[in-house]
């Protein structure tokens, strides 16, 4: 007789979710935990990145490239090109020249740019008008109130060569006065034509030595092959490495930047999508495989009353989705609520290089949230409902379906009890649960052991509160080691001072390296120095940096690489590296030698400092501040107390947010053991209770469970122990080392940390199986659904 098909079965999806109501409550917490952790990570991501992205580009520009060597012709045929939406000339003149480019009284940046510079490339926000002939100038905002000046007044340029008048045509504010609060000089702008007519009067010699950088800025059109274009434009007319300089911003979000450094975060931002997406699936699936492996008998009388298998697999399905109705839309309305707090927060009450950081509606975290949620539900019951539909009317109807295979032998129990046996045996006996299971406890090992890596990253970009960036710096007025060394002892015993640290430096001093003439910065450190450098040692041995002695240290340098043993001759003195830092004061164009005072003192002939640090604690007095101005006297003294704070709140907005996504994805480790676990418990009700009926002991069936838990945990340890090691290995040489410097080593601390999370997890999740079947009557462990 043929079976009829069952038409409105689909009502009892409402009914068993409104029955099973305190059941559902963790899978469906679980939805809402993984459609806001992923809404979350790239709503804020996408927050963080344009924000990002519109502040670096007011900062450095809208351009892509910056070309120089160009003819007027030439430059004229790139602006007129198809795939170029601006381009401007902008000439720079004593920009690194510190000594005979006044206007009035103030230390002047000359530019001649075009109008479509100011206006375009930069964007900068202006009053009056950009210079129309070549008699007027536009200033910096700053200059309105440091020279006393406003619009059509008179200012005078004074360059080696003579002055030359100008008329102030108006002011704007470029990244000088909103990027650099130390800026106490004034930026000028100019016609071409008067430009070139200043530089023709003081020319000496070639543009270098005047101080010249000629440049033309280009910003291609959007949809532009910039690679190609780039391939061409040096093809074209013939340009050097040297002649096109990258505007990293620009290329970087436009995917078709050169460096390294944007391209390992390329990298780096791919693997963390998959990483979240993967995480956010793992936990769902391993939820829904819960609930659905206890209810196979419950399918099974769905068979019985005529339940097609294609009905009890599409009504698994619909019930995955009739959760997400509920708990997607939650989890995507407290992420954004999230989004938006955390938006605020940063915008208004920490600001600084936050304040662009402004909230946006994300579409791609919405959509990523979204589907995660539905994908992932779909795809975790595909497997549970899958076998159910396979399970016979006859034996669904007696409890949970017999799927293992036949016995051949008894388990070994020469080594272990019998209780730890069966554990290992159930666990180890379906190898297809075992592997995933294994995968599941191993994935959350990885990708621990990954955001550990990124934390170690985030760590170095941004710096802490002790770095070697103090609160007040003193520096030579003449460039020299002229500091009295007396002085940092005066001011170290000063009230509210915590710390006063100096250095003696030599730069651009001619040396041997490895035999090979060179120039290298040479540097003292004082003890409180060498101390602070104990935490950022990358390979070599300190100690050996101490009192007179020929061994020293060096500075990562990407540009100029030294390793420990290499030799530095600096005269007759024979140096070796014996140390190198990944942080530390030195310049990129040259290998820094640091060394003890002593070693300095011997090498140079000179004892005291050309710089000075202090620290200050948080109740020193403004007494204490202007003490230590006066003993300065005409020397540079800089404070940085203003801009150590806006850092720190930085530093640590950042520290939450990495620590948070650490606790996150333990959080996610716990979820996942607890679930995988009690599926694999509840999988196996049936047999625990014809274990209790012949005679096993609650205690005996608690050490099973957790030594089915401990087996899981052993293989997906060891699974999650490699291929997190080999990772991190790879993210911390691939994108830490090339750019900081320093060694791999094995992360002991993370890797103790995710070993106990996993640890306390088995024994949360052994215990809540272990409770059901001690509260329940050996008849009823028997016919467990």
């Amino acid at each position: 007789m043929k079976n009829r098909e069952m038409k409105s079965y689909l009502s009892l999806i409402p009914i068993s979710a409104r029955t099973r109501r305190k059941q559902n409550r963790l899978i469906l917490l679980c939805i809402i935990f993984a459609v806001f952790f992923v809404t979350t990570v790239f709503s804020c991501a996408e927050i963080f990145t344009e924000g990002q992205t519109e502040g670096m580009i007011r900062h450095h520009g809208s351009h892509h490239i910056v070309i120089s060597g160009l003819s007027e012709a030439q430059a004229q045929e790139i602006a007129d090109r198809e795939d170029v939406s601006a381009a401007a000339w902008c000439n720079a003149l004593g920009e690194d020249v510190y000594e005979g480019y006044m206007i009035n009284d103030a230390r002047v940046i000359l530019y001649g740019a075009e109008e479509n510079y100011i206006d375009d490339i930069r964007a900068y926000e202006r009053e009056g008008v950009f210079p129309q002939n070549d008699g007027e100038i536009m200033l910096n905002t700053g200059a309105r109130e440091r020279l006393g000046v406003q619009g059509g007044d008179n200012v005078t340029i004074h360059v080696p060569a003579g002055d030359f008048s100008f008329t102030v045509s108006g002011f704007c504010a470029d990244e000088w006065e909103k990027y650099d609060s130390k800026f106490e000089d004034v930026s000028a702008y100019i016609s071409a034509d008067a430009f070139r007519r200043i530089c023709a009067a003081n020319r000496t010699g070639d543009d270098s030595d005047m101080g010249v950088k000629t440049a033309y800025y280009v910003r291609f059109a959007d949809g532009t092959d910039i690679k190609s274009a780039l391939s061409d434009l040096t093809a074209q007319y013939g340009l050097a490495d040297g002649d096109i300089e990258e505007n990293i911003v620009t290329m970087g979000v436009s995917g078709s930047s050169s460096s390294l450094a944007i391209q390992s975060f390329y990298l780096l931002a791919a693997i963390v999508f998959v990483l979240i997406l993967t995480a956010g699936v793992l936990m769902i699936s391993s939820c829904l495989n819960s609930t659905v492996a206890q209810r196979t008998k419950f399918f099974g009388m769905m068979r019985c009353i005529g339940a097609s298998r294609e009905q009890v697999m599409r009504f698994v399905r619909l019930e995955a989705l009739n959760w997400c109705k509920t708990a997607i839309p939650v989890g995507l309305v407290v992420s954004e609520a999230f989004t938006f707090v955390l938006s605020v927060t940063l915008q208004y009450k920490v600001g600084g290089e936050f304040e662009d950081f402004r909230y946006r509606f994300s579409m791609i975290g919405i959509v990523s949230g979204v589907l995660v949620g539905v994908i992932s539900v779909l795809l975790a019951a595909y497997s549970p409902a899958k076998r159910a539909a396979s399970v016979s009317p006859v034996a669904a109807v007696s409890g949970n379906a017999e799927t293992g295979k036949a016995v051949a032998h008894a388990v070994n129990t020469r080594i272990f009890k019998v209780e730890h046996a069966l554990g290992m045996h159930h666990a180890v006996a379906a190898k297809k649960n075992l592997i995933l299971m294994s995968l599941s406890f191993a994935f959350t090992v990885t990708l621990f052991l990954v955001f550990s890596a990124g934390l170690d990253l985030f760590n170095r970009f941004v710096p802490s509160e002790n770095d070697l960036s103090p609160d007040i710096s003193i520096a030579a007025a003449d460039s020299a080691n002229s500091l009295d060394r007396g002085m940092k002892e005066k001011m170290s015993v000063l009230p509210g001072v915590e710390t006063a640290f100096g250095c003696a430096v030599c730069y651009e001093t001619p040396a041997e390296i490895n035999g090979s003439p060179a120039s290298v910065d040479l540097i003292s450190y004082d003890d409180w120095m060498f101390q602070w450098s104990e935490r950022s040692v990358a390979s070599g041995d300190l100690e050996q940096v101490s009192g007179d002695t020929d061994y020293v240290m060096t500075i990562f340098n990407m540009d100029s690489r030294l390793n420990t043993g290499d030799m530095v001759k600096i005269g007759d003195t024979e140096l070796t590296i014996a140390c190198v830092c990944s942080e530390g004061i030195g310049t990129e164009s040259r290998p820094a030698i640091v060394c003890t005072e002593e070693t300095f003192m011997r090498l140079t002939g000179e004892s005291d400092y050309q710089l000075l640090g202090i620290d200050l604690a948080k109740d020193a007095s403004e007494k204490t501040v202007e003490t230590i101005r006066a003993m300065a006297g005409e020397n540079d003294l800089i404070d940085r107390r203003e801009d150590e704070q806006a850092s720190n709140s930085g530093f640590w907005v950042f520290r939450i947010a990495a620590y948070g996504f650490l606790t996150i994805i333990a959080l996610i480790t716990v979820f996942n053991i607890m679930n995988n676990i009690s599926m694999s418990v509840s999988a196996k009700m049936k047999q625990y209770g014809v274990m209790r009926a012949v005679g096993m002991s609650v205690e005996q069936m608690t050490r099973m469970i957790a030594a089915e838990a401990v087996t899981y945990a052993v293989c997906g340890l060891v699974i999650g122990y490699i291929a997190g090691l080999y990772l991190h290995r790879l993210f911390m040489v691939r994108i830490v080392f090339v750019h900081f410097g320093g060694s791999w080593k094995v992360p002991f601390e993370p890797l103790t940390v995710i070993t106990i999370i996993v640890a306390l997890s088995c024994v949360a999740a052994v215990r809540a199986p272990a409770r059901r079947v001690r509260e329940m009557a050996i008849t009823e462990t028997i016919n467990e659904l």
